[in-house]
């Protein structure tokens, strides 16, 4: 899975903005179902969606953020990148009680010789049920899209939870 940002131009609300697309994936060489497409709206801000389409779903959900710097502190994602909130969990379950709020940089990680991931988490996500830490998860990013270039969705939507 060789990782290398994909640029798209996206007709959207944003019109003549930047798209980053990209898969999220899991431990070394696994991916999720979904695909983050950022657009750029200038000033420092993005929107997009989170594309479910790639397991066959019938919605997908909205995201809305803005770029940001995370420190390296022990978080496993950091650096330069984007903060959003994406209404996954409205979207799939009609609930708008739960929240998905995620860290990501905008580049995706590269690959060694055996296909596993290289360097640190390209992202991070935390979920938050009725006002309460409900658990995280994080994983590397990869531009070999699930269901492009031969690769297959190993797991479901990346909201899946660690404690």
């Amino acid at each position: 899975m060789l990782a290398v940002l994909t640029l798209v131009v996206f007709g959207c609300a944003f019109a003549s903005a930047q798209t980053f697309g990209f898969g999220v994936a899991i431990g070394s060489s696994g991916l999720y179902c979904n695909i983050e497409q950022l657009s750029y709206a200038g000033g420092g801000l993005y929107g997009g969606i989170d594309n479910l389409s790639v397991c066959g779903d019938s919605v997908n959900s909205v995201i809305g953020g803005f770029a940001s710097s995370v420190a390296n502190r022990g978080e496993l994602a950091h650096g330069a990148g984007v903060v959003y909130g994406d209404s996954i969990y409205a979207a799939t379950s009609g609930n708008s009680q739960l929240q998905w709020t995620v860290f990501s940089k905008l580049k995706c990680n590269h690959t060694n010789k055996f296909g596993d991931f290289t360097g640190t988490d390209g992202w991070v996500g935390v979920a938050n049920f009725y006002g309460s830490v409900a658990g995280t998860n994080q994983g590397p990013l990869s531009c070999s899209l699930p269901g492009k270039n031969g690769k297959a969705p190993t797991k479901g939507l990346n909201t899946h939870q660690k404690n």
